[in-house]
């Protein structure tokens, strides 16, 4: 048998800590994600190959519903330029933020070495992805202290 026992006042400081954590406001968690999301779009129209702009300037942010927002490349060939097409296709940036390959498989294209991938916004989302929940955690962390 083990016993345990809880000093009071260490019990009192998880209590208080816990409760910080859930009055963890929202709207900073909410804002954060925003910051996310622009932070992508901005990465990626850095990383976007340039010729006319027209891909460049297909990125963006909208909002789809009060909670979740989507970054965007409209530009039709986006994908051929994300991925490649035929035998050059990479997804390994898409892979690495959990979607499926069955997303980009409409993209490949039937021209097999035609075009080389030029991985410009899945890259720039998981990178900002990685750098928001570097903040998330930081803002867990002055919440608890």
């Amino acid at each position: 048998m083990i016993k345990l026992k809880i000093n009071a006042d260490s019990l009192l400081m998880l209590k208080n800590k816990l409760k910080a954590l859930e009055d963890l406001s929202r709207q900073e968690l909410s804002n954060e994600l925003g910051k996310m999301a622009f932070d992508s779009a901005r990465k990626a129209k850095q990383a976007s190959p340039v010729d006319t702009g027209t891909l460049r300037n297909s990125i963006g942010v909208e909002r789809l519903t009060e909670k979740s927002l989507s970054v965007f490349a409209k530009a039709k060939y986006a994908p051929y330029i994300e991925f490649g097409t035929g035998s050059n296709v990479t997804l390994d940036d898409m892979k690495q933020l959990g979607i499926p390959e069955s997303y980009a498989a409409k993209f490949k294209g039937s021209k097999a070495g035609y075009i080389r991938p030029q991985p410009f916004f899945f890259t720039s989302v998981r990178k900002a992805l990685a750098d928001g929940l570097k903040r998330v955690d930081a803002i867990i962390k002055k919440e608890i202290k």
